[in-house]
């Protein structure tokens, strides 16, 4: 069953106000236009599905999708981290809703944070006061299933790949299979990781997370939108790969 819903936790012990990290360098009267923070996110995205679209869908040549697809999920990166810094102190990390910019430490009262650990360093993401204890548990499933996650994601990615340089090669005899193979174990690793959050609570106290994923991610779209794509796309997945080796 789903966790009941927690009431806000109380701040890091150990982690002073004034020992946390500035939501935002020079204060938060610098804060960007939403217009600009929110389809900025959302063309950020956009990257990802199109990287598994030239993967998944590998259009000929499939040398040319192969390297298109590396070359964008590498510089991806570049992008979406600077994107992150600057939308880290007026988006809810959750809902993705903008939020009225306030000083550090004395934020709204309808507003929060959540302590992160990101590539380690600490990190005061912010958040409805609403939807702390969401975004909580699910980086705190995220750290505890973190090695099983990996595995399937980055297991059936590197076989891909490895089937796309073959094919690239002229060599395509294992691409249908490891496509679908990719899509059935990803779909059901994503699927684990977007229901699974309902099933942990968050700590009675605000202790810090860390992210083992490519954090920069989480802020595009949000994680509640993530989790329904993930939940969508995942279903859609696992369906396309069963039929594949079940069909």
């Amino acid at each position: 069953m789903p966790a009941e819903p927690e009431p806000p936790r109380a701040a890091s012990p150990g982690v002073s106000p004034e020992g946390r990290p500035s939501l935002q360098p020079g204060g938060a009267s610098r804060a960007p236009a939403g217009w600009r923070l929110q389809p900025t996110g959302v063309l950020l995205f956009l990257f990802i599905p199109l990287v598994l679209y030239l993967f998944v869908r590998h259009p000929e040549p499939v040398a040319a999708s192969l390297g298109a697809g590396i070359v964008l999920m590498a510089g991806h990166r570049f992008l979406a981290r600077p994107y992150m810094a600057r939308a880290i102190p007026h988006k809810c990390l959750w809902c993705n809703r903008l939020l009225v910019p306030a000083p550090v430490p004395a934020l709204d009262a309808a507003n929060s944070t959540l302590d992160l650990v990101i590539d380690g360093e600490l990190t005061a993401a912010r958040c409805c006061a609403a939807h702390q204890a969401p975004a909580a548990r699910f980086f705190r499933f995220l750290s505890m299933a973190r090695l099983p996650l990996r595995l399937g994601i980055f297991a059936p990615l590197l076989l891909l790949l490895a089937a796309l340089a073959a094919a690239a090669a002229g060599h395509p005899q294992a691409l249908p299979a490891a496509t679908a193979l990719f899509q059935l174990l990803v779909g059901l690793t994503v699927s684990a990781a977007a229901w699974g959050t309902l099933l942990v609570r968050s700590p009675a106290e605000q202790v810090p997370l860390p992210v083992p994923f490519p954090a920069h991610n989480f802020f595009l779209l949000g994680v509640r939108s993530l989790l329904w794509i993930f939940r969508l796309v995942g279903a859609w997945w696992i369906y396309r790969g069963l039929s594949f080796f079940f069909g």
